[in-house]
This record gives C-alpha cells, structure tokens and sequence, in this order.
C-alpha cells in the first residue's frame, strides 16, 4: 500500500468512525427499548470490522498514521 494512498484512507476511516459514533449516540434516543438494542446491537460489529479490516490494516503498514500515538 503506497503512504499517500494510506494516509488518505485513515482521514476516511477515521471520519467514518467518527459517523458512527454520532450514529451509536442517536441510537440512545430511540424508542421503545427494543427498537433501541435492536439498533444498537449492530453497531459493535460495524466498530469492530472498521477497527480489523481497515484501521488495522493501515497502521501495519504505517504505524507513525496512529492517531492515538
């Protein structure tokens, strides 16, 4: 993966994840309960594979693009 291709795809991961989390917190908004925990039960999964199949992915190649660094 070539560094500028990487960069620009972290900016894009990390503006998604950062939709999400806006996503995560209307979601508490939601009712009734079960509507809310039936939306709210996939939001993990999407957090999860952003973090394994496109976060992860880019910091093995470059881990200085760490935001949390």
């Amino acid at each position: 993966m070539e560094k500028q291709i990487a960069i620009e795809l972290m900016q894009e991961v990390l503006k998604l994840t950062a939709q999400l989390n806006v996503i995560i917190h209307k979601i508490q908004e939601v009712s009734p309960e079960a509507d809310r925990l039936s939306l709210d039960r996939h939001m993990g999964p999407m957090m999860a594979a952003c973090d394994e199949h496109l976060f992860r992915p880019i910091l093995k190649h470059y881990p200085e693009l760490d935001p949390h660094r």
